[in-house]
């Protein structure tokens, strides 16, 4: 039988022709980007159990994946909603029937903010937010309130000194406060984000007193509870700890977005739960598929993957396993993981992967297909408009998009 090929135009996507139950690698146009289905479904499980074993509300952060059906997925699980970065990314999320939104930062964009204003007029059971941290961030919002006779949601952003947004002093955050109920927009409460710190410890002391600003400001929210948002993937243990004593009418709503796919790198080190074992696990879900184009010399190996494939900001990537087998179809070749240290990632050009292959590296020739992990998975679900979803043995379950 002759298989015509097809056309593809979309990054990640297979061959048209691809059967619906194949092997990720049959009709499948490398380099591809897979995630393990059994990952996502523990990471899923394990972090609402804990934002529920500790009494928090959670938002993850969808500027991670950009991927609606991974948002869907952890809605569907009790997520209250979902974190986004702008309010082009809450639009996708809005467009895709998510109703409970932060947008964490602060919106001056005049077009964007009278969208979020309007989101009640619109539907009416909608709870769409943003961060305020300036007098001219307040002053925008009640323009845009003005111009599309609408509602605006907001919360005060605590910062801290030397880190990102945010106001800096306790007695600034009140004065903003003060200002936000004064104009007239919807005071919520106050938000803040742990995860530029250092370690879990100072993350704690940092919370401590974002709680103590929900306190001071509470007289200002009209609502009949006020919010108090937090959380990085790294530290968000410290946050747990720091707002364990807080007033009954305070909702805690945590926005850790790396813990959906976790990654073999930054957070690997860094989650929380390592440091909590009783909690939980998390295990890695993202994979980057790509073959070996070249062995120019002894010790060395090149593959079809490069920077425009796979993250490389927080760590370079980790080879997890290796498939002989040439050029030829890879269904039923065996993995086989190199020892530790044997094949390592020395460098990433735009299309291209450095290998360094050590004494007792399994020979690689070209064809093969090297298997990578990554270390931050922000960055790189947004070189991809495809992502294949994949079983443990390796059989294609979903094509996913996403919506950068």
């Amino acid at each position: 039988m002759t298989t015509r090929p097809g056309t593809v135009t979309t990054k990640g996507a297979p061959d048209p022709a691809a059967p619906e139950r194949r092997h990720v690698l049959d009709h499948a146009y490398l380099p591809v980007m897979t995630l393990r289905e059994s990952a996502l479904a523990n990471n899923t499980a394990v972090m609402q159990a804990y934002v529920e074993r500790h009494g928090l509300l959670f938002a993850p952060h969808m500027k991670t994946h950009m991927a609606p059906a991974l948002a869907a997925r952890q809605v569907a699980a009790g997520a209250w909603g979902v974190t986004v970065a702008s309010v082009q990314q809450a639009m996708v999320a809005w467009e895709h029937g998510i109703r409970r939104i932060v947008v964490a930062n602060e919106v001056l964009d005049p077009t964007g903010l009278a969208w979020l204003a309007s989101r009640r007029t619109a539907d009416a059971d909608a709870d769409v937010l943003c961060w305020v941290d300036s007098p001219a961030g307040v002053e925008a919002g009640r323009a845009a309130q003005d111009a599309v006779d609408g509602d605006l949601h907001v919360v005060v952003e605590v910062g801290f000194p030397g880190g990102r947004t945010g106001v800096r002093t306790a007695q600034q955050a009140r004065e903003l406060a003060q200002l936000a109920h004064d104009r007239g927009l919807s005071l919520r409460g106050v938000a803040g984000y742990e995860g530029g710190l250092p370690d879990v410890q100072t993350a704690r002391v940092y919370v401590e007193g974002v709680l103590a600003v929900a306190a001071d400001v509470r007289p200002l929210v009209v609502a009949p509870r006020a919010l108090l948002s937090m959380g990085g993937s790294a530290w968000f243990d410290g946050v747990v700890d720091a707002v364990a004593a807080r007033p009954d009418d305070l909702d805690v709503l945590l926005r850790s977005g790396a813990s959906l796919t976790h990654d073999d790198g930054f957070y690997a080190e860094r989650t929380p739960f390592g440091r909590h074992p009783e909690e939980g696990a998390l295990l890695p879900a993202i994979e980057v598929w790509g073959r070996v184009t070249s062995c120019p010399e002894p010790g060395l190996a090149l593959v079809a993957v490069g920077k425009r494939d796979i993250s490389f900001d927080e760590g370079l990537p980790v080879v997890r396993s290796v498939r002989h087998g040439g050029p030829g179809g890879m269904a039923g070749v065996r993995p086989v993981a190199p020892a530790p240290g044997a094949v390592a990632v020395t460098r990433l050009d735009d299309q291209h992967c450095y290998l360094a292959l050590a004494d007792g590296a399994p020979g690689l020739t070209p064809g093969d297909v090297v298997v990578f992990g990554i270390s931050h998975p922000c960055t790189v679900f947004d070189k991809w408009r495809q992502v294949t979803v994949i079983d443990d043995d390796e059989t294609v379950v979903e094509t996913i998009a996403t919506w950068f």
